[in-house]
C-alpha cells in the first residue's frame, strides 16, 4: 500500500510580516535620513571652503612667483559656485569655460557676510558685479587693483569670502584675508555680531 507523501507548508512571509518588516525600515530610514543628509552637506560645506581657501593660497604663490598679480575669481552659475585662478592681466571673461571648477553642489556664496570685492567680467569694479575677486600683487599683499603696492592694501582688498549651504540653518564658513601679507585664516558662524554686524569673523 502506497503510502502519501508528507506535506510541508510553503516557505515564505505572511502578508502581515511583509508589512511590518516595511514599517520598520519605513521608521528607520525617517529618522536616519535627516541625519544622513546633514552628514553630506556639512561635507560639501568643508570641501568647498578648503577649495576656496587653496585657490587663494595658489593665486598668493603665483603672484610671488611670477612677480605679477594673480587672482581668485568667484561666480555663482545656477546653485553652484564657480573658481578660477589666473593673472590678474586676464579677465574672467577671457578664462576659458574648461577652468572654471566648480566648489561642491548647491553651495552659495553669502552675500550679507562676504566683503570681497564685487567686479564684473572685465574685472572692473562694480556694486551689481557678478564675480567676487581676491586678488595678490607680485609682493603677495592683497590689492584692490593689479598696480596697487603693499601700502594701499586696504580693508576691503583683504576682506572674507563666506560661503554657506541653503539647506543648513546658520552654516555659514568664512575664509578671512586678515594681514597686509595676505595671511589666510578660516572661521565658522560666530553667536554674535563683531562690530562690523558680521556673524563670521
Amino acid at each position: 500500500m502506497l503510502k502519501g507523501r508528507a506535506t510541508t507548508p510553503a516557505a515564505g512571509f505572511t502578508m502581515i510580516e511583509l508589512l511590518i518588516i516595511i514599517l520598520i525600515i519605513g521608521i528607520f530610514s525617517a529618522i536616519v535620513t535627516p541625519s544622513w543628509l546633514m552628514f553630506i552637506n556639512n561635507h560639501r560645506l568643508k570641501v568647498s571652503v578648503d577649495r576656496a581657501y587653496w585657490a587663494m593660497e595658489l593665486a598668493h604663490s603665483n603672484a610671488k612667483r611670477d612677480k605679477v598679480s594673480w587672482q581668485a575669481s568667484f561666480k555663482e552659475v545656477g546653485e553652484n559656485v564657480q573658481v578660477a585662478v589666473h593673472p590678474a592681466d586676464i579677465t574672467p571673461a577671457q578664462i576659458p569655460a574648461s577652468q572654471w571648477k566648480e566648489l561642491e553642489p548647491q553651495i552659495q556664496i553669502d552675500k550679507n557676510e562676504t566683503t570681497v570685492l564685487i567686479v564684473n567680467d572685465s574685472n572692473q569694479e562694480k556694486e551689481k558685479g557678478t564675480i567676487r575677486r581676491v586678488m595678490f600683487n607680485y609682493r603677495g599683499c592683497p590689492v584692490s587693483r593689479s598696480d596697487h603696492d603693499c601700502t594701499l592694501t586696504s580693508i576691503r582688498a583683504k576682506g572674507t569670502l563666506t560661503l554657506y549651504h541653503p539647506n543648513l540653518r546658520n552654516s555659514q564658513r568664512c575664509i578671512i584675508i586678515s594681514t597686509l601679507l595676505g595671511h589666510k585664516r578660516t572661521s565658522n558662524r560666530q553667536s554674535t555680531r563683531n562690530e562690523n554686524k558680521r556673524y563670521c569673523y
